[in-house]
C-alpha cells in the first residue's frame, strides 16, 4: 500500500529526513552481515541489510520518494528520468500518468501483427501469343492491433490488377470477446463490393464451434447469410460443414488434416450456378521449405499446381507456383 518502505524503517510516511538517517544507522548495525559467524543466520542478515538499504537509498532522495509517495514502487521501476527541476508532486503525478500511458500504447503495438504479400502472375500461354508474360500483379496487407483485452481491431486492404482491369478494397474487423467460448465481429468492406456484416462465433463443445453470420451488400442490397460448423476429428484432423444462403447459395463440406511435417486438405462445394471440388497438400521438408500440389475440378474450371516455398528471413517468405489447366 506504499508504506513497505517505512515498515521496513519503522517509520511513518511523515518522517523527517533526520529521523529516516537515524533508522536506518540503527537498523544497519543490526542487521550488517559481519556481526554474525553462524552461516544460516548470516543469509538472513544480508538479506534484511540489502531491503535496509534499499529501503534508505529510496526514502533519502527527495525525487525519489515523492514518486514513491503518490506511486509506491511502480513509479520508481517505470524507468522515467524525472530530473532535479520536477520536485513539485503535481509535476511528478503528470510526468508519471504520460509515462503509463506510453507503456499502456506500447504493450499494445507490441502484440499488434502485421501480415502482407504481393503476387505477380505470370502468363506462359499468354507469352507464346505474344501478348507479353506478365498476366497480372496483386499485393494485400493486415494488421491486427488489441485495443483491450475484449477487443481487437484488424484493418487491411488489397488491389488486384489483371490486364487491363483492376480492383480493390479495404477492410475493417472489430471482435469483441463476449465470454471464453463466444466471439462477436462487426465487419465493413470499401470496394467494387462493398458490405457491412456481422458474425458470431460459439465453441458448443469441447471438439465442436459453430459460427452463424449476415452481410448486407451495399452495392446492390442482396442479403447474405452463412452458417457454419467445425469439428475435431482427431488429434490433427478438422472437419467441417458451410451452408451460404443468398446470391450465389452454396452448401460445401471439407476437411483439414496438419501435423509438424505435412498439412493436407480437401472440400467438395454444390451451389445454385456451380458445383466443383479441390485439394491440396503441403509438405515440409525442413523449417523453411515447403512443397505444394493442388487441384480443383468443376463446373468453372479444371487445373492443376504445384510449387513451393522457402522461409528467407524470420519475417518473409518466397514461394513459386505453377499452374496448368482451363477455364
Amino acid at each position: 500500500d506504499g508504506r513497505e518502505l517505512y515498515a521496513l524503517l519503522h517509520l511513518s510516511p511523515e518522517s523527517s529526513d533526520e529521523e529516516i538517517r537515524r533508522a536506518y544507522r540503527q537498523f544497519a548495525q543490526i542487521y550488517h552481515p559481519d556481526k554474525y559467524q553462524d552461516a544460516q543466520m548470516k543469509d538472513v542478515a544480508t538479506e534484511n541489510f540489502q531491503r535496509i538499504r534499499d529501503a534508505y537509498e529510496i526514502l533519502s532522495d527527495e525525487n525519489k520518494r515523492q514518486i514513491y509517495d503518490i506511486y509506491g514502487m511502480e513509479g520508481l521501476n517505470s524507468g522515467l528520468e524525472l530530473g532535479p527541476k520536477l520536485n513539485k508532486p503535481e509535476e511528478i503525478k503528470r510526468q508519471l500518468e504520460e509515462l503509463r500511458r506510453r507503456k499502456e500504447e506500447e504493450k499494445l503495438f507490441v502484440h499488434a501483427r502485421s501480415t502482407g504479400s504481393i503476387l505477380a502472375n505470370i502468363s506462359v500461354p499468354q507469352y507464346l501469343d505474344g501478348d507479353g508474360i506478365m498476366g497480372g500483379m496483386g499485393m494485400s496487407s493486415e494488421i491486427e492491433l488489441p485495443v483491450s483485452k475484449q477487443n481487437t481491431v484488424t484493418v487491411g486492404g488489397n488491389l488486384v490488377v489483371d490486364g487491363t482491369t483492376g480492383s480493390g478494397a479495404a477492410t475493417a474487423v472489430l471482435c469483441h470477446q463476449l465470454s471464453s467460448v463466444s466471439s462477436i465481429d462487426f465487419m465493413a468492406t470499401a470496394g467494387l463490393r462493398s458490405l457491412i456484416g456481422v458474425q458470431t462465433f460459439r465453441q458448443i463443445s469441447p471438439n465442436s464451434t459453430a459460427t452463424s453470420g449476415i452481410a448486407l451488400s451495399l452495392r446492390d442490397g442482396s442479403v447474405n447469410l452463412s452458417n457454419g460448423w467445425t469439428r475435431q476429428l482427431s488429434e490433427d484432423t478438422v472437419g467441417n460443414i458451410q451452408l451460404v444462403l443468398g446470391t450465389e447459395s452454396n452448401i460445401s463440406v471439407g476437411w483439414q488434416k496438419k501435423d509438424e511435417k505435412r498439412s493436407a486438405a480437401g472440400e467438395i462445394k454444390f451451389g445454385t450456378n456451380s458445383f466443383g471440388a479441390s485439394a491440396h497438400y503441403t509438405h515440409r521438408f525442413s523449417s523453411k521449405s515447403h512443397g505444394r500440389i493442388a487441384g480443383r475440378v468443376g463446373s468453372t474450371a479444371l487445373d492443376f499446381e504445384i510449387g513451393g516455398g522457402r522461409r528467407i528471413s524470420e519475417f518473409s517468405t518466397v514461394r513459386m507456383l505453377y499452374n496448368i489447366g482451363i477455364q
